[in-house]
């Protein structure tokens, strides 16, 4: 009875410290709060707060905000609304004070401050901000706009106005902006905007355009970024790849550095991968049909290369290292080909966000891809663990991949939080857990493969 208090104590604490940071994150953002739905909810709480929700309750027909960045790091923004509706901005024009209060309301989690708030013409709310915090000045006297970061639990949902400009000084150059603005001189116009970017995109004013102002907007990017890359090299990339090295290390020590290699049982056992890798392409084409991402792609990857593998294993030729690694290669190609023949067959959509260079396909692809590629190499494992010329290289070789796919397939620019560590150590947790059942046939296919045809 004590033990299990003990336990459910122990498993109530974990919760807590893990739900408990979760749920004090901010809800996702716009990024004008103050636009179009925002400022209609705040005037809708105001007035049921204060019982006036005849009179303040308002929708916003349009919306735009006008973001401008000035040389001493403040922004200015403005902030147009149309309102549906007569009686609430008659309401407004007679009760400045209740006004003023929906509008300082509307700043929501943002990095703005309330500085003015009028009725123009018959029906448009115009409210004032500045921001202390959105601007920065770095090296090459550029400019930096951060109202577009997400960072630490802020989230960024959607632009929030119809139409959002943002302008920087005269004479400045826009060098880097997010991939939907419309760019000209020293002013970008959104009029979309999808969230979900994590650190970033930035908006960068240079005193020059061209290489010179392409450079120091790097310049200036990488400065703010600098701590936060470094982090998730070492969470997100580094302890991933050296707990797979010392995983790999480990097994290698207890299952022995030699094997007896059997031509009867290599073709015994690529016989049941090819079965195996079969039925798991099968699986994986479904995924396709069925709209798949991720997943369904690296199901579709790995089934076909493992039955590739395995089916060369069934050639007359003599094995050596650098055929191991062909054989790989080429199996991982074939893999790769088949996918896509598999999207343009079921599922054109696919293919066509790709060509699209959509991020979250080309993404998707890329982790599956990479995914596929480290596991196989497993099989080059098992090959070359025997021979002491090529053991540490071909141990140190699944690391080096895992590490070249996160690299390439996590942001590493991200902002974190506090449960970073949490969840990089489950990430290792089900990374191990992929070699240990996932990496073992092509591992064996390699160990048992004989050195030489009889």
């Amino acid at each position: 009875m004590e033990r299990f208090r003990l336990r459910t104590i122990s498993l109530l604490a974990l919760v807590f410290l893990v739900a408990i940071p979760a749920m004090a994150g901010h809800p996702p953002q716009s990024v004008c709060e103050p636009c179009g739905e925002g400022f209609g909810e705040s005037a809708t709480w105001y007035g049921e707060r204060n019982k006036l929700e005849n009179e303040t309750a308002t929708g916003v027909e349009h919306s735009t905000v006008t973001v401008r960045v000035y040389e001493n790091e403040t922004a200015i923004w403005t902030v147009r609304n149309r309102l549906t509706s007569e009686r609430t901005v008659r309401y407004f024009r007679n009760n400045h004070d209740a006004f003023t209060e929906i509008a300082e309301s509307a700043e929501g989690y943002s990095d703005i401050h309330f500085l003015s708030a009028k009725i123009v013409g018959s029906d448009t709310a115009v409210l004032r901000y500045r921001s202390d915090e959105q601007v920065t000045e770095t090296r090459g006297d550029t400019l930096r706009f951060d109202g577009f970061r997400e960072i630490g639990t802020k989230r960024i949902s959607d632009l929030g106005a119809d139409e959002m400009t943002v302008i920087g000084p005269s004479g400045t150059h826009i060098t880097r902006a997010p991939s939907e603005a419309t760019v000209r001189g020293n002013e970008l116009e959104l009029t979309t905007y999808d969230g979900d970017r994590g650190n970033g995109p930035f908006v960068t004013f240079t005193q020059s355009g061209g290489v010179v102002g392409e450079f120091w907007s790097f310049v200036s990017v990488s400065e703010t970024l600098a701590d936060d890359v470094i982090r998730n090299l070492l969470l997100n990339v580094l302890l991933p790849a050296i707990s797979l090295l010392a995983f790999l290390v480990g097994f290698v020590w207890f299952s022995g550095k030699t094997v007896k290699r059997d031509e009867r049982t290599a073709k015994w056992l690529a016989g049941i991968v090819t079965a195996l890798g079969v039925l798991t392409l099968c699986f994986g084409f479904l995924g396709i049909a069925d709209g798949g991402g991720g997943f369904a792609a690296g199901t579709v990857i790995g089934g076909s290369a493992y039955t590739v593998l395995a089916l060369l294993t069934f050639a007359d030729v003599r094995p050596t290292l650098p055929r191991i690694a062909g054989g790989v290669l080429l199996a991982w190609g074939a893999g790769v080909v088949i996918l896509f023949a598999s999207a343009i067959a079921v599922n054109s959509f696919l293919v066509s966000r790709l060509l699209a260079l959509n991020y979250y396909a080309v993404n998707n692809f890329m982790f599956a891809a990479f995914s596929s590629l480290f596991l196989l190499s497993m099989a080059v494992v098992g090959y070359a663990v025997s021979d002491p010329r090529y053991r540490r290289i071909a141990i140190a070789l699944p690391p080096t991949m895992l590490a070249v796919s996160l690299a390439v397939a996590r942001p590493i620019t991200y902002v974190g939080t506090s449960l970073d560590i949490f969840y990089s150590l489950v990430f290792v947790g089900v990374i191990l857990v992929a070699v240990t059942f996932i990496g073992i046939p092509a591992f064996l296919l390699g160990r048992m493969v004989p050195v030489e045809k009889s």
